[in-house]
C-alpha cells in the first residue's frame, strides 16, 4: 500500500543507456514487485537506439523519466536520479538487469528490523544476454560476490586490499547515507562503486543477504560497463590508485581498527599504508605507494633515503610503460619476482621514513 504521505517508501533509480532490447524487463520486474510502495525514477543517459521510447510505452504514473540530451556519463545520470528519488529507502537498478519479486519486500524488513545497517545487498543471480542462467564459472566476476558479513572495518580492510564484491544493482541504501557521503563521484567511470562503498562503511555498518535477488546480466565480447576491454582496463587501473587515497583521509581510530597489526607501529598512518600498499604488488597499488611515499617527503631535507626513493621511481613500472606485449612463461615469472622483490624494497624504504620523518 502507498504511504500516508503520498511519498513512496521506496525509489528505485535507474541510469539507462543504450538498453531498448532490456530495459522493459527491467521496468517490468519492478512493476511485479511483491512491495509495491514505490517509484521508479528514470534518468536515460542520452541513449541513441530508441531506450527512452521503449520507457515512454509503460503508463504506470509511478515511473518519471528524464532524458539528458547527450550521453554524459553513468554518474551523472544515477546522480540525477538519486537527487530527484522521494523515497527514504533507495534501491539501484540497472537498465539491463532484473529484480526477483520478493527483492525489495527482503530489503525493506530487513532494514526495519535492523536500524544501525545503512545499507543492505544481495548476491546476484548471473544470466545471460537472453536471460538464461550464465554457468562459466571461469568469468571474473562468477564468484567474486560469494561474500560473508563482517563489520565495516574488516570491510574497509578488504576494500583496500583486494577491491570491490559488492555488486551495485543489488543495493538498497537509506538517503540518510547518501546525505551523509555523498553521491557517485563522476570523474570515475569503472569504479564508482568501490569508491562509494570506501566512503559508506567509513560511516555505516552494511549488510549482504545469502539471497539472490537481482538478475546480473552477463553481455556477451565483454560489453558490460566492467568489461575487460583495453580502455576498462586501463582506466580501471588509474581509478583503483586514486580511490585509495580516501584511507590517508580517515581518522586515527578508523584505521586502528581497520588495520591493527599495522596501527600499532609508531609511525604516521601515510607510511604504514603506503607499505601495505606496496606489499599488495598490483600496479596500482604500487603506483599509490609510490606517490604516497612521494608525499611523505618533505621537499627540500637532506636524508640518503631521497636518493633510495629516486631510485626505486625509476626502477619500477607500475604503468607497465616498458611491459612487453607478451612474454614467456620465463620472463613473466622473472618479472614476478621483480615485483615481488620491489615491493619488500619499497616497504623497507616506507619504514626507514617512518623512522626518521616526522608526520606526514
Amino acid at each position: 500500500m502507498p504511504s500516508a504521505s503520498n511519498r513512496p517508501r521506496v525509489s528505485v533509480v535507474i541510469a539507462s543507456y543504450q538498453h531498448a532490447a532490456y530495459v522493459g524487463e527491467a521496468i517490468d520486474s519492478v512493476l511485479a514487485q511483491r512491495w509495491q510502495d514505490f517509484e521508479i525514477v528514470i534518468t536515460d543517459d542520452g541513449s541513441t537506439d530508441g531506450t527512452p521510447d521503449v520507457i515512454r510505452g509503460f503508463r504506470d504514473p509511478r515511473i518519471a523519466l528524464e532524458v539528458l540530451p547527450a550521453n554524459r556519463g553513468a554518474c551523472i545520470a544515477l546522480n540525477r536520479g538519486v537527487r530527484r528519488a522521494r523515497g527514504e529507502l533507495i534501491a539501484i537498478l540497472n537498465s539491463d538487469d532484473a529484480f526477483e519479486a520478493d527483492k525489495l519486500a527482503v530489503q525493506v524488513r530487513f532494514l526495519e528490523a535492523n536500524p544501525s545497517i545503512g545499507a543492505v545487498f544481495t548476491r546476484p543471480q548471473f544470466v545471460d544476454e537472453h536471460g538464461a542462467p550464465f554457468t562459466d564459472a571461469t568469468h571474473k566476476d562468477y564468484s567474486v560476490f560469494d561474500v560473508e558479513n563482517r563489520d565495516r572495518f574488516a570491510w574497509l580492510r578488504q576494500f583496500f586490499d583486494a577491491g570491490n564484491c559488492l555488486c551495485h544493482p543489488t543495493l538498497m541504501i537509506r538517503r540518510s547515507c547518501y546525505d551523509a557521503v555523498g553521491l557517485y563521484d563522476a570523474r570515475l567511470a569503472q569504479v564508482p562503486d568501490l569508491d562509494m562503498w570506501i566512503r559508506l562503511v567509513s560511516r555505516f555498518e552494511i549488510h549482504v543477504l545469502a539471497e539472490r535477488l537481482t538478475r546480473f546480466r552477463i553481455r556477451a565480447a565483454a560489453m558490460n560497463a566492467s568489461g575487460g576491454r583495453p580502455q576498462v582496463i586501463r582506466r580501471d587501473a588509474w581509478e583503483r590508485q586514486r580511490v585509495l587515497e580516501h584511507y590517508l583521509k580517515l581518522d586515527a581510530d578508523t584505521l586502528a581498527r581497520a588495520f591493527p597489526e599495522d596501527a600499532r607501529e609508531p609511525r604516521p598512518p601515510a607510511h604504514w599504508l603506503a607499505e601495505r600498499a606496496l606489499a599488495r604488488g598490483t600496479p596500482f597499488h604500487f603506483a599509490f605507494g609510490l606517490e604516497t611515499l612521494f608525499r611523505a617527503l618533505a621537499p627540500d631535507f637532506d636524508d640518503e633515503a631521497y636518493s633510495r626513493f629516486i631510485e626505486l621511481t625509476g626502477r619500477h613500472d607500475p604503468f607497465g610503460i616498458h611491459r612487453p606485449r607478451s612474454a614467456s612463461g620465463e620472463e613473466q615469472a622473472r618479472a614476478q619476482g621483480e615485483a615481488g622483490r620491489g615491493s619488500s624494497t619499497l616497504g623497507q624504504l616506507a619504514r626507514r621514513l617512518g623512522l626518521r620523518r616526522g608526520a606526514a
